[in-house]
């Protein structure tokens, strides 16, 4: 794993650290609708789901890393069929739902760096997989992206 990749993957975790602790941390109730509190709990338990599918396609080749361990298979099955970044969508799903679920500036704020990362990443990530896999470049084109788009 070469150092750049190691270092996306320490920012992951921090970044995501802060967001769990500056949206779970609350010195006082939340005020939010009950409709609000419920799209952002489905948002949360549809983001787990995709998550666990993520998990059980990859049958234990998870990693943090963007760059590919070597010798390891593209998946290509399960949700990753469907989708090129199942983890990062379900981190954007849970993301908002907590936002939605516990809304505050800070968590606002928190949840908006998790997004511009994984934006950031993802982008570095494709350049990985693509350098790494010549069957990426046609997989990336009939999938959608981590923000449910086709090329992102």
């Amino acid at each position: 794993m070469d150092r750049t990749s190691r270092i996306y993957g320490t920012l992951q975790t921090a970044i995501l650290c802060v967001f769990a602790a500056v949206t779970l941390w609350r010195p006082g109730p939340v005020q939010a609708s009950p409709w609000v509190v419920g799209a952002g709990s489905a948002l949360c338990a549809i983001g787990v789901g995709v998550l666990a599918a993520a998990l059980l396609a990859l049958r234990g080749t998870v990693q943090i890393e963007p760059a590919p361990r070597e010798g390891k298979e593209l998946v290509q099955r399960g949700v990753y069929r469907f989708l090129r970044h199942p983890i990062y969508t379900a981190i954007v799903l849970c993301v908002i739902g907590l936002c939605l679920k516990a809304p505050s500036v800070a968590g606002g704020l928190a949840g908006l760096l998790v997004l511009l990362f994984l934006a950031l990443k993802v982008r570095v990530e494709e350049r990985y997989l693509v350098a790494a896999y010549a069957g990426y470049a046609p997989y990336r084109e009939r999938t959608l992206g981590v923000f449910l788009t086709p090329r992102f």
